[in-house]
């Protein structure tokens, strides 16, 4: 019998949260009134199922009212959830622009442990999942109007809430018990960009049968537009690249840092993309012949010039920056349901109901294609083909033949053989993903209280999301080749060449230059991919909490429950094994689900008048992983009433997600600087990757031993030249069935001050180290390459094992990224907050200022490498700051209220291996951005009120931070320093009866 039977079977342990232990401890709200703060009421608090005085408990959670929500300014849930220090974003609509499965999605990352570590709860339940390949739930399908007040505790909390927890859970409080009316519209717009958000809120309430029952019903909606990288952000429209100089131009002076021109020395330096909307041919020679370079139909020089010059990225690339989303487009439809009845006096019966339609849409440039891509070849049946080890054979894009109508007569003159080429495939449209997402979330049961002072609840909750993602404009490879090989028709016109093509309306395709491809051609190579994903969880779960017995010190209390939970995902493509023919990354179809059967408690000790204990234990039984045990323990002191002390000491686990026990290779692309880069067919030329002591005689042999090295170097035509292998690479991402569950130590300790010498004064500071061991996560592929080269047993290693290179040109073809339990994760900081109301003799009103404040001590990730533990340090770069705070201040006079919001982020350099060595590395600095809102009572019934405000007050957009960084994208204001929206005014009424 496991242990989890044993508990079932007998007594339940009872335990309780320290919940003065928790990291990033604040205690009661900092955005609620003191009224509400002095209630003696008991109620249940974020971080505990047992009921405490709000004015005495110990629970150290950051609480946003709903007067605090409508004060940030914001409708987006995610961006005011992380507006507060030691929250961030996961996922958010900015940084997913480039997502395979998750664009738009917004989701929330406590202490930059990752979302999966964090557990967001609605109503103190689980939600489903709004990922396919995660435990995430996006904030963006629960409407702020809705909220009642949010959560936020950090550090341990698997004992009381179970997998998930590690980091720390949001728990998004929806309104209750409510009657009335209420509208609430408002309407904001960008100034750079335009762009423009619209929210309407209908929330109605009522209580019927005498007051014993209530019924709630909510609808809202939400509208904003995509902001491009354009001319209004001119920073994201920059073709640049963060690289050693090679010819400096005279792309942008003002983006070009100093020294520069010096050998050596990393610069901001102009680029461009290879592939040209008319595409680029005789490799990247492109038509050099007879002083004709460049091909755009008229044979002419695209600036100009007449002499004959080898193609460069710079100046003659195309600018693939602009018209892509820097944020998406979304539409939102939400509609809840919120009833409870009393059966009886002791009795009540309750159903929640939450259903959201969410559609976003971001965009990216146009689909590329070359000679040489591989495609899988397909049956008569459309299966792929596989050989006798299972892997799928593969055909390739061939080169067009010399004999192709459409070459210009010009060219043929001077040239003999088949054409390379490579173009970008505009004709075809914009590379955009539609996503299609719709959460229902409902929850029905029992609640009551017995023997007078105990309470108890016993229900069962359904979740159910689905995702129907379209990307209408992929390329299908097959009929590319189909629609370049042509011949005559017999008459004056051109023919597909076979037969069983034309009759699949195979059109010839011209790729020689600019809008070129006419349309029915275009139709022909066009793909429509659309990937569907579900997640379905059930719950059933009972709990009750009350008082033991009683001690000199105060009454023991308790709270102890049961949970049984049921997790399933589904993936599919639309159309099997012809996605392996286009360039749609494929994400594999998955079926798989998961069980777990929980026990828990709490309890509670007074042991002094001044001081408690609390113990909290929770016991799991996974279908996939086994019995897992979390526990927590802690103690509080109060020697006298104006300071508490507080620690706590919790083990919590995360199980493996299903994607990451379960999934098969799933298609994802990586940015690589291969090792092997620059090596010439002597040896010479290699470089040790930033941080190693490798030796580049180690490197080079390595490389060297590569068939894919030796075949390039054996090309006569590539006689003399260095091998060339950075680009990007498949880099598929894969689940692994022998993972075990992640633990994680914490230990917290702090103090909260409320001096009676100055009222209304809140001080409070704590310490957090949080520990994770067997961090479920994968290796970066920049990093698995580099170890596999630079080690001296290669290629027998785990590194060597997943790298795949392409037999002919020795370039990486892939790298597969499959999870793994790695040794150590560690956060390790101070928190503190100060909250004060004051009034001013010589002034009318009333002021308030609240700041909340996060210094990072530690922020590493440890992995076991070749010769022992590596560990990667990440605090102190550009996506990882030391410090960030929050401060508010705020006036209230009469019916009018106004705050001002900072927000501050301290900056960082890129890489921190690489900065060690070279001062002069990039570097961001700190950022700050500013908010005003402004609201005014009109009436008080009904309650009539206007607001209004501008956020980024000073139009802050943040560093440009280029592709070629680790923090950089080819959006170049894409990172947790940047704001892309800039300033935004906004207005808005809401009125209630």
């Amino acid at each position: 019998m496991t242990l989890i039977r044993r508990l079932c079977a007998g007594t339940c342990a009872i335990a309780l949260v320290a919940g003065f232990g928790t990291a990033g401890a604040y205690a009661q709200s900092t955005e609620t009134n003191t009224e509400e703060n002095a209630s003696d009421d008991t109620i249940t608090i974020t971080g505990s199922r047992i009921r405490r005085s709000n004015a005495t408990a110990a629970i150290p959670v950051q609480v946003l009212n709903a007067q605090a929500v409508q004060e940030t300014g914001s409708v987006d849930v995610g961006e005011i959830v992380t507006q507060i220090p030691g929250v961030n974003y996961d996922l958010s609509p900015e940084n997913t622009g480039l997502s395979v499965q998750n664009p738009g999605l917004s989701t929330v990352n406590l202490r930059r442990l990752g979302g999966d570590r964090t557990l967001t709860l609605i109503d103190g339940r689980r939600a489903v999942s709004n990922a396919g390949n995660g435990e995430r739930v996006s904030l963006d399908t629960i409407p702020s109007g809705f909220i009642d007040s949010i959560e936020v505790t950090t550090g341990g909390a698997s004992a009381i809430y179970g997998s998930d927890a590690i980091a720390g859970v949001v728990n998004v409080i929806l309104k209750d018990d409510w009657e009335g009316f209420e509208v609430n519209m408002r309407y904001g717009e960008a100034e750079a960009s335009g762009e423009e958000e619209t929210n309407i809120d209908l929330t109605w309430g009522r209580n019927f049968a005498g007051g014993r029952g209530n019924f709630l019903l909510g609808f809202s909606y939400e509208e904003e537009g995509a902001i491009f990288a354009d001319e209004t952000r001119p920073d994201s429209i920059l073709a640049v690249n963060w690289s050693e100089p090679g010819d400096e131009g005279n792309f942008n002076d003002e983006t070009i840092l100093p020294g520069c021109d010096n050998s050596g020395r990393f610069c901001i330096n102009p680029t461009g993309s290879a592939y040209l909307p008319g595409g680029k041919f005789e490799s990247d020679d492109a038509w050099n012949v007879d002083g004709v370079w460049f091909n755009d139909q008229s044979l002419l020089p695209n600036d100009g010039r007449t002499s004959a010059e080898a193609w460069e990225t710079y100046p003659d690339g195309f600018n693939d920056r602009i018209g892509r989303t820097l944020s998406p487009e979304y539409e939102i439809y939400t509609l809840a349901a919120k009833t409870d009845f009393e059966l009886s006096p002791n009795i009540s019966i309750f159903f929640d109901g939450l259903y959201t339609e969410l559609e976003t849409m971001t965009r990216n440039a146009p689909e590329i294609a070359t000679d040489g891509d591989t495609f899988a070849l397909l049956d008569a049946n459309g299966m792929a083909m596989r050989d006798a080890d299972g892997r799928v054979i593969t055909d390739e894009l061939r080169q067009i033949a010399s004999s192709h109508p459409f070459i210009h007569p010009a060219v043929q003159e001077t040239r003999v053989g088949a054409v390379a080429w490579d173009r970008r495939f505009t004709e075809i449209g914009w590379d955009d993903k539609i996503n299609e997402r719709n959460t229902l979330r409902t929850a029905f049961g029992f609640e009551g209280d017995i023997w007078g002072d105990w309470e108890w609840t016993l229900y069962g909750t359904y979740g159910r999301f689905e995702q129907t993602q379209t990307t209408p404009n992929e390329l299908n490879l097959r009929n590319i080749n189909f629609a370049l090989d042509v011949e005559s028709d017999g008459g004056s016109g051109f023919q597909c060449a076979d037969a069983g093509a034309r009759a699949d309306g195979c059109v010839p395709l011209d790729i020689f230059g600019t809008n070129s491809i006419s349309e029915p051609a275009a139709d022909y190579i066009r793909y429509t991919a659309v990937l569907e994903q579900e997640r379905t969880q059930k719950t059933f779960a009972g709990s009750m909490n009350g008082d033991l017995f009683q001690l000199p010190a105060g009454m023991v209390k308790t709270a102890f429950g049961f949970e049984y939970r049921e997790e399933d995902q589904k993936t599919s493509g639309q159309d099997g094994d012809l996605l392996l023919v286009t360039t749609t990354t494929a994400v594999p179809d998955i079926e798989a689900g998961f069980d777990v059967t929980e026990v828990y408690g709490e309890i509670d000790i007074p042991v002094l008048d001044t001081l408690s204990a609390q113990l909290a234990l929770r016991v799991a039984d996974y279908s996939t992983v086994g019995e897992v045990v979390s526990y927590n323990v802690g103690g509080s002191w109060f020697p006298t009433d104006d300071i508490r002390f507080r620690a706590q000491y919790s083990r919590s686990q995360r199980a493996p997600t299903l994607t990451e026990f379960f999934s098969p290779p799933r298609g994802d692309f990586d940015s690589l600087d291969d090792p092997c880069s620059g090596l010439n067919a002597d040896g010479t030329g290699i470089t040790a990757p930033a941080g190693s002591d490798a030796s580049t005689a180690t490197i080079a042999a390595n490389c060297l031993a590569e068939a894919g090295i030796q075949a390039y170097f054996a090309n006569p035509d590539n006689a003399g030249q260095p091998f060339e292998g950075d680009g990007s690479v498949r880099g598929p991402n894969q689940g692994n069935s022998n993972l075990t569950e992640e633990t994680a130590d914490t230990f917290t300790a702090g103090f909260v001050l409320t001096p009676s010498a100055i009222p209304n004064l809140t001080v409070i500071v704590d310490y957090y180290d949080i520990k994770v061991e067997d961090a479920i996560g994968s290796i970066e592929t920049q990093l698995t390459a580099d170890l596999c080269y630079t080690a001296a047993d290669y290629p027998d290693n785990r590194f060597c094992n997943v790298i795949t290179r392409n037999g002919n040109s020795g370039e990486i073809a892939e790298v597969i990224n499959q999870v793994e339990n790695l040794n150590e994760l560690v956060a390790e900081g101070i928190d503190a907050a100060i909250d004060y109301e004051w009034e001013f003799g010589f002034a009318p009103g009333e002021f308030d200022i609240n700041v909340i404040y996060t210094h990072y001590l530690e922020n590493s990730f440890t992995f076991q490498g070749l010769n022992g533990p590596e560990e990667e340090e990440q605090l102190g770069q550009i996506d990882n700051p030391e410090d960030e705070y929050r401060a508010k201040l705020g006036y209230s006079i009469g019916d009018f209220r106004a705050t001002w919001t900072a927000l501050y982020r301290s900056g960082g350099v890129d890489d921190l291996d690489v900065a060690d060595d070279a001062p002069d590395y990039f570097k961001a600095g700190s950022q700050t951005f500013h908010n005003l809102y402004l609201s005014y009572v009109l009436r008080d019934e009904p309650r009539v009120r206007l607001y209004g405000g501008v956020n980024n007050v000073f139009d802050e957009i943040g560093p440009l931070i280029p592709s070629g960084l680790d923090a950089g994208s080819s959006r170049n204001i894409v990172s947790s320093l940047n704001d892309t929206e800039g300033r935004e005014f906004f207005a808005g009424i809401s009125a209630r009866w």
